[in-house]
Protein backbone atom coordinates (compact mmCIF):
# COMPACT_ATOMS: atom_id res chain seq x y z
CA UNK A 1 0.00 0.00 0.00
CA UNK A 2 2.90 2.54 0.56
CA UNK A 3 4.48 1.80 -2.84
CA UNK A 4 0.86 2.12 -4.63
CA UNK A 5 0.23 5.04 -2.92
CA UNK A 6 3.10 6.79 -3.85
CA UNK A 7 2.64 5.73 -7.32
CA UNK A 8 -0.04 7.39 -7.24
CA UNK A 9 0.80 10.25 -5.50
CA UNK A 10 3.68 10.64 -7.94
CA UNK A 11 0.57 11.04 -10.71
CA UNK A 12 -1.93 13.24 -8.74
CA UNK A 13 1.01 15.87 -8.08
CA UNK A 14 1.50 16.12 -11.50
CA UNK A 15 -2.50 16.18 -12.53
CA UNK A 16 -2.47 19.29 -10.24
CA UNK A 17 0.16 21.30 -11.26
CA UNK A 18 -1.16 20.81 -15.02
CA UNK A 19 -4.83 21.33 -13.88
CA UNK A 20 -3.80 24.92 -12.54
CA UNK A 21 -1.91 25.61 -15.71
CA UNK A 22 -5.42 24.57 -17.45
CA UNK A 23 -8.11 26.45 -15.45
CA UNK A 24 -5.52 29.47 -14.45
CA UNK A 25 -5.23 29.90 -18.44
CA UNK A 26 -7.63 30.68 -21.05
CA UNK A 27 -8.32 27.58 -22.48
CA UNK A 28 -11.48 26.42 -24.65
CA UNK A 29 -13.81 24.03 -23.02
CA UNK A 30 -12.61 21.25 -24.93
CA UNK A 31 -9.34 21.68 -23.19
CA UNK A 32 -11.03 21.19 -19.86
CA UNK A 33 -13.39 18.66 -20.60
CA UNK A 34 -10.17 16.64 -21.57
CA UNK A 35 -8.55 17.64 -18.45
CA UNK A 36 -11.85 16.63 -16.75
CA UNK A 37 -11.26 13.61 -17.42
CA UNK A 38 -8.10 12.49 -16.18
CA UNK A 39 -9.44 14.66 -13.00
CA UNK A 40 -12.44 12.18 -12.20
CA UNK A 41 -10.56 9.33 -13.18
CA UNK A 42 -7.85 10.02 -11.08
CA UNK A 43 -10.29 10.83 -8.24
CA UNK A 44 -12.21 7.45 -9.16
CA UNK A 45 -8.58 5.74 -8.43
CA UNK A 46 -8.11 8.12 -5.51
CA UNK A 47 -11.17 6.62 -3.92
CA UNK A 48 -11.00 2.74 -4.55
CA UNK A 49 -7.27 2.82 -3.24
CA UNK A 50 -9.54 3.75 0.49
CA UNK A 51 -10.64 0.13 -0.31
CA UNK A 52 -7.88 -1.67 -0.79
CA UNK A 53 -6.46 -2.42 2.82
CA UNK A 54 -9.58 -3.56 3.99
CA UNK A 55 -9.73 -6.31 0.66
CA UNK A 56 -5.95 -7.37 1.14
CA UNK A 57 -6.75 -8.07 4.96
CA UNK A 58 -9.54 -10.29 3.85
CA UNK A 59 -8.06 -11.90 0.73
CA UNK A 60 -5.02 -12.57 3.92
CA UNK A 61 -7.85 -13.37 6.48
CA UNK A 62 -9.04 -16.28 3.67
CA UNK A 63 -6.19 -17.48 2.38
CA UNK A 64 -7.34 -16.36 -1.03
CA UNK A 65 -4.59 -17.02 -4.04
CA UNK A 66 -3.41 -13.85 -5.56
CA UNK A 67 -5.41 -14.13 -8.34
CA UNK A 68 -8.49 -13.87 -6.40
CA UNK A 69 -7.34 -11.14 -4.87
CA UNK A 70 -6.79 -9.27 -7.71
CA UNK A 71 -9.53 -10.22 -9.61
CA UNK A 72 -11.19 -9.03 -6.25
CA UNK A 73 -9.59 -5.31 -6.13
CA UNK A 74 -10.21 -5.18 -9.68
CA UNK A 75 -13.59 -5.49 -9.96
CA UNK A 76 -14.10 -3.09 -6.52
CA UNK A 77 -11.92 -0.76 -7.58
CA UNK A 78 -13.82 -0.54 -10.87
CA UNK A 79 -16.80 -0.25 -9.55
CA UNK A 80 -15.95 2.53 -7.20
CA UNK A 81 -14.04 4.06 -9.21
CA UNK A 82 -17.49 4.29 -12.22
CA UNK A 83 -18.96 5.55 -9.32
CA UNK A 84 -16.93 8.61 -8.23
CA UNK A 85 -16.29 9.36 -11.66
CA UNK A 86 -20.16 9.36 -12.13
CA UNK A 87 -20.57 11.69 -9.04
CA UNK A 88 -18.26 14.25 -9.76
CA UNK A 89 -19.88 14.75 -13.78
CA UNK A 90 -23.32 14.66 -11.80
CA UNK A 91 -22.16 17.63 -9.23
CA UNK A 92 -21.13 19.60 -11.98
CA UNK A 93 -24.29 18.80 -13.59
CA UNK A 94 -26.50 19.62 -10.42
CA UNK A 95 -24.90 23.27 -10.12
CA UNK A 96 -25.68 24.02 -13.44
CA UNK A 97 -28.45 22.24 -13.75
CA UNK A 98 -30.02 24.13 -10.90
CA UNK A 99 -28.60 27.39 -11.59
CA UNK A 100 -31.36 30.13 -12.58
CA UNK A 101 -31.58 32.75 -15.53
CA UNK A 102 -29.76 35.17 -13.17
CA UNK A 103 -26.94 33.20 -12.44
CA UNK A 104 -26.19 32.17 -15.67
CA UNK A 105 -26.03 36.36 -16.66
CA UNK A 106 -23.92 36.60 -13.55
CA UNK A 107 -21.50 33.91 -14.96
CA UNK A 108 -21.32 34.18 -18.38
CA UNK A 109 -20.31 38.12 -17.38
CA UNK A 110 -17.85 37.20 -14.92
CA UNK A 111 -16.63 34.33 -17.12
CA UNK A 112 -16.06 37.11 -20.25
CA UNK A 113 -14.09 39.26 -17.35
CA UNK A 114 -12.05 36.28 -17.08
CA UNK A 115 -10.99 35.85 -19.78
CA UNK A 116 -9.95 39.42 -20.05
CA UNK A 117 -7.77 39.36 -17.14
CA UNK A 118 -6.00 36.27 -18.37
CA UNK A 119 -5.18 37.68 -22.04
CA UNK A 120 -4.86 41.97 -20.00
CA UNK A 121 -7.40 42.61 -21.52
CA UNK A 122 -8.95 44.13 -18.16
CA UNK A 123 -8.09 44.88 -14.71
CA UNK A 124 -9.03 45.18 -11.35
CA UNK A 125 -8.61 48.62 -9.63
CA UNK A 126 -7.63 47.10 -6.00
CA UNK A 127 -6.02 44.14 -7.20
CA UNK A 128 -3.25 45.03 -9.79
CA UNK A 129 -2.13 41.66 -11.06
CA UNK A 130 0.92 41.74 -13.81
CA UNK A 131 2.25 39.56 -16.25
CA UNK A 132 4.56 37.82 -14.16
CA UNK A 133 1.70 37.56 -11.14
CA UNK A 134 -0.47 35.67 -13.13
CA UNK A 135 2.00 33.19 -14.14
CA UNK A 136 2.70 32.91 -10.67
CA UNK A 137 0.85 29.84 -8.72
CA UNK A 138 -1.45 32.06 -6.58
CA UNK A 139 -1.80 34.02 -9.88
CA UNK A 140 -2.96 31.60 -11.64
CA UNK A 141 -5.23 30.35 -8.92
CA UNK A 142 -6.46 33.08 -8.50
CA UNK A 143 -7.31 33.45 -11.96
CA UNK A 144 -8.91 29.97 -12.15
CA UNK A 145 -11.43 30.76 -8.89
CA UNK A 146 -12.22 34.79 -9.95
CA UNK A 147 -15.60 33.57 -11.13
CA UNK A 148 -16.27 32.60 -8.04
CA UNK A 149 -14.86 34.84 -5.98
CA UNK A 150 -16.46 37.90 -7.89
CA UNK A 151 -20.24 36.32 -8.15
CA UNK A 152 -21.67 37.38 -5.27
CA UNK A 153 -20.09 41.58 -6.03
CA UNK A 154 -22.77 43.92 -5.83
CA UNK A 155 -24.15 45.44 -8.73
CA UNK A 156 -22.09 43.17 -11.31
CA UNK A 157 -23.57 44.50 -14.19
CA UNK A 158 -23.05 48.31 -13.48
CA UNK A 159 -19.65 48.03 -13.02
CA UNK A 160 -18.20 46.39 -15.79
CA UNK A 161 -21.07 47.51 -18.47
CA UNK A 162 -18.87 50.63 -19.77
CA UNK A 163 -16.24 47.95 -20.13
CA UNK A 164 -18.07 45.48 -21.56
CA UNK A 165 -17.75 46.28 -25.47
CA UNK A 166 -13.58 47.15 -24.53
CA UNK A 167 -13.45 43.69 -22.92
CA UNK A 168 -15.27 41.94 -26.17
CA UNK A 169 -13.35 43.58 -28.44
CA UNK A 170 -10.11 42.59 -26.98
CA UNK A 171 -11.41 39.02 -26.76
CA UNK A 172 -11.86 39.47 -30.21
CA UNK A 173 -8.86 40.92 -31.43
CA UNK A 174 -7.03 38.06 -29.56
CA UNK A 175 -9.00 35.27 -30.86
CA UNK A 176 -8.18 36.54 -34.64
CA UNK A 177 -4.59 36.96 -33.36
CA UNK A 178 -4.27 40.92 -33.73
CA UNK A 179 -4.24 43.25 -36.27
CA UNK A 180 -0.75 42.90 -37.72
CA UNK A 181 -1.15 39.20 -38.04
CA UNK A 182 -4.33 39.78 -40.10
CA UNK A 183 -2.67 42.29 -42.27
CA UNK A 184 -0.13 39.92 -43.35
CA UNK A 185 -3.21 37.38 -43.87
CA UNK A 186 -4.97 40.08 -45.84
CA UNK A 187 -2.04 40.77 -47.89
CA UNK A 188 -1.05 37.57 -48.69
CA UNK A 189 -5.05 36.61 -49.97
CA UNK A 190 -4.96 39.49 -51.62
CA UNK A 191 -1.63 38.81 -53.58
CA UNK A 192 -3.25 35.37 -53.86
CA UNK A 193 -6.43 36.72 -55.60
CA UNK A 194 -4.65 38.93 -57.80
CA UNK A 195 -2.33 36.04 -59.54
CA UNK A 196 -6.15 34.08 -59.84
CA UNK A 197 -7.05 37.35 -61.97
CA UNK A 198 -4.39 38.09 -64.09
CA UNK A 199 -4.12 33.74 -64.74
CA UNK A 200 -7.15 31.99 -64.28
CA UNK A 201 -9.49 34.81 -64.32
CA UNK A 202 -8.38 36.22 -67.63
CA UNK A 203 -7.52 33.30 -69.49
CA UNK A 204 -10.89 31.69 -68.61
CA UNK A 205 -12.27 35.24 -70.49
CA UNK A 206 -9.93 35.07 -73.22
CA UNK A 207 -11.33 32.05 -74.09
CA UNK A 208 -14.87 32.54 -73.50
CA UNK A 209 -13.91 35.66 -75.93
CA UNK A 210 -12.98 33.54 -78.89
CA UNK A 211 -15.47 31.27 -78.17
CA UNK A 212 -18.28 34.08 -78.77
CA UNK A 213 -16.45 35.73 -81.69
CA UNK A 214 -16.50 32.32 -83.69
CA UNK A 215 -20.13 33.10 -83.93
CA UNK A 216 -20.58 34.72 -87.19
CA UNK A 217 -18.65 31.58 -88.71
CA UNK A 218 -20.64 28.88 -86.78
CA UNK A 219 -24.18 30.27 -88.46
CA UNK A 220 -22.53 30.50 -91.69
CA UNK A 221 -21.15 26.84 -91.48
CA UNK A 222 -24.90 25.79 -90.10
CA UNK A 223 -27.02 27.23 -92.58
CA UNK A 224 -24.62 26.23 -95.34
CA UNK A 225 -24.87 22.62 -94.22
CA UNK A 226 -28.79 22.97 -93.63
CA UNK A 227 -28.94 24.48 -97.34
CA UNK A 228 -27.27 21.39 -98.62
CA UNK A 229 -29.59 18.96 -97.09
CA UNK A 230 -32.24 20.67 -98.00
CA UNK A 231 -31.04 20.90 -101.77
CA UNK A 232 -30.23 17.01 -101.59
CA UNK A 233 -34.37 16.56 -101.43
CA UNK A 234 -34.62 19.09 -104.45
CA UNK A 235 -36.00 22.48 -101.42
CA UNK A 236 -34.93 25.41 -100.54
CA UNK A 237 -35.23 27.33 -97.36
CA UNK A 238 -37.68 30.04 -98.99
CA UNK A 239 -39.54 26.88 -100.82
CA UNK A 240 -40.29 24.33 -98.22
CA UNK A 241 -43.56 23.11 -98.24
CA UNK A 242 -45.50 23.97 -95.00
CA UNK A 243 -46.83 19.96 -94.14
CA UNK A 244 -42.51 19.00 -93.96
CA UNK A 245 -41.68 21.82 -91.79
CA UNK A 246 -42.10 19.89 -88.64
CA UNK A 247 -39.75 16.99 -90.15
CA UNK A 248 -37.04 20.30 -91.05
CA UNK A 249 -37.52 21.44 -87.99
CA UNK A 250 -36.80 18.50 -86.31
CA UNK A 251 -33.71 18.02 -88.63
CA UNK A 252 -32.62 21.16 -87.80
CA UNK A 253 -32.21 20.41 -83.78
CA UNK A 254 -30.88 16.92 -84.58
CA UNK A 255 -28.30 18.62 -86.36
CA UNK A 256 -27.50 21.15 -82.81
CA UNK A 257 -28.83 23.98 -84.13
CA UNK A 258 -32.23 24.65 -81.05
CA UNK A 259 -34.05 26.25 -83.02
CA UNK A 260 -37.87 26.80 -81.62
CA UNK A 261 -40.96 24.55 -82.40
CA UNK A 262 -42.96 27.48 -84.17
CA UNK A 263 -39.28 28.33 -86.17
CA UNK A 264 -39.85 28.86 -90.24
CA UNK A 265 -38.09 27.11 -92.15
CA UNK A 266 -36.89 30.34 -94.22
CA UNK A 267 -36.27 32.50 -91.03
CA UNK A 268 -32.40 32.63 -91.25
CA UNK A 269 -32.24 35.30 -88.69
CA UNK A 270 -34.12 33.18 -86.63
CA UNK A 271 -31.98 30.36 -86.79
CA UNK A 272 -28.70 32.43 -86.49
CA UNK A 273 -29.99 33.32 -83.07
CA UNK A 274 -30.75 29.67 -82.11
CA UNK A 275 -26.98 29.01 -82.95
CA UNK A 276 -25.70 32.24 -81.28
CA UNK A 277 -27.42 31.57 -78.01
CA UNK A 278 -25.73 28.07 -78.26
CA UNK A 279 -22.92 29.58 -78.18
CA UNK A 280 -22.77 32.03 -75.56
CA UNK A 281 -25.06 29.13 -73.27
CA UNK A 282 -22.43 26.36 -73.40
CA UNK A 283 -19.82 29.40 -73.64
CA UNK A 284 -21.24 30.75 -70.04
CA UNK A 285 -22.10 26.68 -68.72
CA UNK A 286 -18.00 26.88 -69.22
CA UNK A 287 -16.98 29.39 -67.54
CA UNK A 288 -19.21 29.49 -64.75
CA UNK A 289 -17.91 25.29 -63.99
CA UNK A 290 -14.55 27.16 -64.25
CA UNK A 291 -15.09 30.00 -61.87
CA UNK A 292 -16.78 27.22 -59.30
CA UNK A 293 -13.94 25.17 -59.65
CA UNK A 294 -11.60 28.26 -58.90
CA UNK A 295 -13.75 29.46 -56.23
CA UNK A 296 -16.24 26.34 -54.69
CA UNK A 297 -19.11 26.56 -52.59
CA UNK A 298 -19.75 30.16 -54.07
CA UNK A 299 -21.95 31.89 -56.64
CA UNK A 300 -20.64 31.61 -60.13
CA UNK A 301 -18.52 34.96 -61.74
CA UNK A 302 -19.87 36.32 -64.81
CA UNK A 303 -17.01 37.19 -67.44
CA UNK A 304 -15.35 40.38 -68.63
CA UNK A 305 -14.70 42.13 -65.17
CA UNK A 306 -12.34 44.39 -64.73
CA UNK A 307 -10.04 44.17 -61.56
CA UNK A 308 -12.16 46.28 -59.41
CA UNK A 309 -15.46 44.87 -60.09
CA UNK A 310 -13.66 41.53 -60.12
CA UNK A 311 -13.14 41.97 -56.47
CA UNK A 312 -15.77 43.82 -55.84
CA UNK A 313 -18.28 41.25 -56.71
CA UNK A 314 -19.73 38.93 -54.29
CA UNK A 315 -18.35 36.03 -54.92
CA UNK A 316 -14.80 37.11 -54.72
CA UNK A 317 -15.47 39.17 -51.59
CA UNK A 318 -17.09 35.81 -49.71
CA UNK A 319 -14.26 33.72 -50.73
CA UNK A 320 -12.11 36.44 -50.00
CA UNK A 321 -13.91 37.01 -46.30
CA UNK A 322 -13.87 33.13 -45.53
CA UNK A 323 -10.18 32.98 -46.01
CA UNK A 324 -9.41 35.35 -43.32
CA UNK A 325 -12.50 34.64 -40.94
CA UNK A 326 -14.53 37.28 -41.68
CA UNK A 327 -17.20 35.70 -43.49
CA UNK A 328 -21.12 36.92 -42.34
CA UNK A 329 -19.32 40.42 -41.44
CA UNK A 330 -20.47 42.74 -44.15
CA UNK A 331 -17.10 44.48 -44.33
CA UNK A 332 -16.18 45.32 -47.94
CA UNK A 333 -12.12 44.36 -48.79
CA UNK A 334 -10.35 46.70 -50.87
CA UNK A 335 -7.80 45.72 -53.32
CA UNK A 336 -6.19 48.78 -53.48
CA UNK A 337 -4.09 50.18 -51.08
CA UNK A 338 -2.23 53.57 -50.21
CA UNK A 339 1.96 53.14 -49.92
CA UNK A 340 2.73 50.50 -47.76
CA UNK A 341 3.82 52.72 -45.01
CA UNK A 342 0.02 54.11 -44.82
CA UNK A 343 -1.19 50.56 -45.86
CA UNK A 344 -1.44 49.02 -42.43
CA UNK A 345 -3.58 51.52 -40.76
CA UNK A 346 -5.25 51.70 -43.76
CA UNK A 347 -6.34 48.60 -43.32
CA UNK A 348 -6.85 49.06 -39.52
CA UNK A 349 -8.86 51.73 -39.87
CA UNK A 350 -11.01 49.97 -43.34
CA UNK A 351 -11.53 46.82 -42.49
CA UNK A 352 -10.27 44.93 -39.07
CA UNK A 353 -12.25 47.73 -36.82
CA UNK A 354 -15.08 47.22 -38.74
CA UNK A 355 -14.73 43.23 -38.06
CA UNK A 356 -14.14 44.08 -34.26
CA UNK A 357 -17.36 45.60 -34.14
CA UNK A 358 -19.50 43.86 -36.23
CA UNK A 359 -18.56 40.84 -33.76
CA UNK A 360 -18.73 43.45 -30.73
CA UNK A 361 -22.55 44.22 -31.48
CA UNK A 362 -23.25 40.20 -32.11
CA UNK A 363 -21.69 39.48 -28.52
CA UNK A 364 -23.28 42.50 -27.05
CA UNK A 365 -26.80 41.32 -28.16
CA UNK A 366 -26.52 37.75 -26.16
CA UNK A 367 -23.73 38.73 -23.22
CA UNK A 368 -26.28 42.09 -22.93
CA UNK A 369 -29.69 39.94 -23.41
CA UNK A 370 -32.40 40.32 -20.95
CA UNK A 371 -31.63 37.60 -17.83
CA UNK A 372 -35.31 35.73 -18.66
CA UNK A 373 -33.46 34.41 -21.64
CA UNK A 374 -30.82 32.17 -20.06
CA UNK A 375 -33.05 30.34 -18.85
CA UNK A 376 -33.44 26.31 -20.61
CA UNK A 377 -35.24 26.41 -23.76
CA UNK A 378 -34.24 30.19 -24.37
CA UNK A 379 -32.38 32.02 -27.11
CA UNK A 380 -29.07 32.39 -24.16
CA UNK A 381 -30.21 29.35 -22.36
CA UNK A 382 -27.09 26.67 -23.89
CA UNK A 383 -24.51 30.20 -23.69
CA UNK A 384 -26.00 30.65 -20.02
CA UNK A 385 -25.16 26.85 -19.04
CA UNK A 386 -21.95 26.73 -20.29
CA UNK A 387 -20.92 29.62 -18.76
CA UNK A 388 -22.04 28.42 -15.69
CA UNK A 389 -20.25 25.37 -16.27
CA UNK A 390 -16.63 26.81 -16.78
CA UNK A 391 -17.18 29.13 -13.52
CA UNK A 392 -18.41 25.87 -11.62
CA UNK A 393 -15.71 23.42 -13.02
CA UNK A 394 -12.02 25.23 -12.03
CA UNK A 395 -12.54 25.37 -8.28
CA UNK A 396 -14.09 22.39 -7.54
CA UNK A 397 -11.77 20.63 -9.64
CA UNK A 398 -8.76 22.46 -7.77
CA UNK A 399 -10.55 21.61 -4.90
CA UNK A 400 -11.13 17.80 -5.26
CA UNK A 401 -7.15 17.63 -6.86
CA UNK A 402 -4.99 19.64 -3.63
CA UNK A 403 -7.38 17.60 -1.23
CA UNK A 404 -6.89 13.81 -2.93
CA UNK A 405 -3.26 14.88 -2.88
CA UNK A 406 -3.16 15.95 0.48
CA UNK A 407 -5.53 13.50 1.85
CA UNK A 408 -2.22 10.54 -0.03
CA UNK A 409 0.06 12.69 1.53
CA UNK A 410 -1.29 11.90 4.57
CA UNK A 411 -1.66 8.25 4.18
CA UNK A 412 1.73 7.97 2.92
CA UNK A 413 3.23 9.28 6.31
CA UNK A 414 0.91 7.40 8.03
CA UNK A 415 1.76 4.28 5.82
CA UNK A 416 5.56 5.25 6.38
CA UNK A 417 5.48 5.13 10.42
CA UNK A 418 3.35 2.19 10.63
CA UNK A 419 6.02 0.40 8.72
CA UNK A 420 9.23 2.00 10.87
CA UNK A 421 7.28 1.49 14.28
CA UNK A 422 5.61 -1.97 13.31
CA UNK A 423 2.23 -0.78 14.62
CA UNK A 424 -1.07 -0.25 12.84
CA UNK A 425 -4.62 1.29 13.71
CA UNK A 426 -6.55 -1.07 15.81
CA UNK A 427 -9.60 0.02 14.06
CA UNK A 428 -9.93 1.11 10.44
CA UNK A 429 -12.46 3.27 11.06
CA UNK A 430 -10.53 5.80 13.10
CA UNK A 431 -7.75 5.88 10.06
CA UNK A 432 -10.69 6.74 8.18
CA UNK A 433 -11.59 9.29 9.92
CA UNK A 434 -8.29 10.65 10.86
CA UNK A 435 -6.52 10.70 7.20
CA UNK A 436 -9.63 13.04 5.96
CA UNK A 437 -9.15 15.28 8.97
CA UNK A 438 -5.75 15.74 9.06
CA UNK A 439 -5.79 16.31 5.20
CA UNK A 440 -8.55 19.18 5.77
CA UNK A 441 -6.61 20.33 8.66
CA UNK A 442 -3.57 20.42 6.50
CA UNK A 443 -5.05 22.56 4.14
CA UNK A 444 -6.93 25.21 6.66
CA UNK A 445 -3.57 25.80 8.20
CA UNK A 446 -2.82 27.41 4.62
CA UNK A 447 -5.26 30.02 5.58
CA UNK A 448 -3.06 31.83 7.91
CA UNK A 449 0.04 31.88 6.12
CA UNK A 450 -0.09 34.88 4.28
CA UNK A 451 1.42 33.49 1.50
CA UNK A 452 0.26 35.74 -1.93
CA UNK A 453 0.23 39.29 -1.88
CA UNK A 454 -3.33 38.81 -3.72
CA UNK A 455 -4.90 38.10 -0.84
CA UNK A 456 -3.96 41.03 0.91
CA UNK A 457 -4.88 43.62 -1.54
CA UNK A 458 -8.32 45.18 -0.33
CA UNK A 459 -10.31 44.03 -3.65
CA UNK A 460 -9.66 40.63 -2.57
CA UNK A 461 -11.26 41.33 1.22
CA UNK A 462 -14.16 42.90 -0.78
CA UNK A 463 -14.68 39.52 -2.73
CA UNK A 464 -14.22 37.30 0.65
CA UNK A 465 -16.65 39.54 2.50
CA UNK A 466 -19.08 39.65 -0.48
CA UNK A 467 -18.59 36.04 -1.13
CA UNK A 468 -19.25 34.42 2.62
CA UNK A 469 -23.08 35.78 1.69
CA UNK A 470 -23.04 33.11 -0.86
CA UNK A 471 -26.19 31.54 -0.95
CA UNK A 472 -28.06 33.79 1.18
CA UNK A 473 -30.64 36.23 0.57
CA UNK A 474 -29.41 39.32 1.67
CA UNK A 475 -25.72 40.73 3.13
CA UNK A 476 -25.67 38.19 6.13
CA UNK A 477 -22.44 35.94 6.01
CA UNK A 478 -23.93 32.01 5.20
CA UNK A 479 -21.78 29.27 6.46
CA UNK A 480 -21.50 27.89 2.42
CA UNK A 481 -20.43 31.31 1.85
CA UNK A 482 -17.33 31.29 4.18
CA UNK A 483 -16.69 27.67 3.99
CA UNK A 484 -16.27 28.82 0.22
CA UNK A 485 -13.83 31.79 1.10
CA UNK A 486 -11.81 30.08 3.46
CA UNK A 487 -10.95 26.94 1.21
CA UNK A 488 -10.37 29.69 -1.51
CA UNK A 489 -7.38 31.63 0.40
CA UNK A 490 -6.57 28.34 1.60
CA UNK A 491 -6.24 27.08 -1.65
CA UNK A 492 -4.12 29.57 -3.42
CA UNK A 493 -1.61 29.74 -0.23
CA UNK A 494 -1.28 26.43 -0.65
CA UNK A 495 -0.63 26.66 -4.51
CA UNK A 496 2.16 28.59 -4.04
CA UNK A 497 4.22 25.98 -2.21
CA UNK A 498 2.48 23.08 -3.62
CA UNK A 499 3.02 23.62 -7.25
CA UNK A 500 6.99 24.20 -7.80
CA UNK A 501 6.81 20.40 -6.24
CA UNK A 502 4.00 19.42 -8.38
CA UNK A 503 5.09 20.30 -11.43
CA UNK A 504 8.92 19.30 -10.55
CA UNK A 505 7.43 16.07 -10.35
CA UNK A 506 5.58 16.45 -13.49
CA UNK A 507 8.65 17.25 -15.36
CA UNK A 508 11.10 15.10 -13.63
CA UNK A 509 9.54 11.85 -12.74
CA UNK A 510 6.34 11.94 -15.28
CA UNK A 511 8.69 13.43 -17.98
CA UNK A 512 6.44 16.13 -19.07
CA UNK A 513 3.21 14.05 -19.45
CA UNK A 514 0.55 16.65 -20.86
CA UNK A 515 -2.97 15.30 -19.25
CA UNK A 516 -4.41 15.88 -22.26
CA UNK A 517 -3.84 19.66 -22.35
CA UNK A 518 -1.52 21.03 -25.28
CA UNK A 519 -1.36 25.06 -24.77
CA UNK A 520 -0.07 25.78 -28.44
CA UNK A 521 -2.10 23.19 -30.36
CA UNK A 522 -5.11 24.90 -32.58
CA UNK A 523 -8.37 23.50 -30.68
CA UNK A 524 -6.59 24.75 -27.04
Amino acid sequence: MTVVTALYLLVECGFNSRLLDVVGGMPDKHAVESIEVFGRSLSGFAVALMFWPALLKRALRVRASWLSAVLVIAVVSSGVGAMVYQAELKLVNWVVDRSTPAQRYIATNLVTVQNALVSRGATLDGLPLTLESMAEPDGKTFLAIFPMLAYSTRDLDQKIGKQKPLILRNAIDRMYGGVTQNYNRFIAVREELIKRYNGDYLKACGDFNRAIARTPQEQERAWSDYERKLQKNRMSADRVPPPYWARVRRDVVAAGVPVPANWDPADRAGFYNAIAHKIRSESERRFADGMRKQFPNQASLPPNLDKDAFFGHPTIQAAWQAKLGYEGTGVRLPVDLPEPNAAPAFFQRQVYDKVLGFHVQEKLKKYDAPVATFADGRPQGALGREQMRALAVPPIALMFSIIGALVHIIKLILFALQLAFERGFAYGAVKAIAVPTLAFALLLTFYFVPASPITRQPLFAYFEARGSTMGGDGDNPTIPGRAAMVLARSVIHAQVFAYPVFEAIRKQVLQGYEFGYHPNSPQT
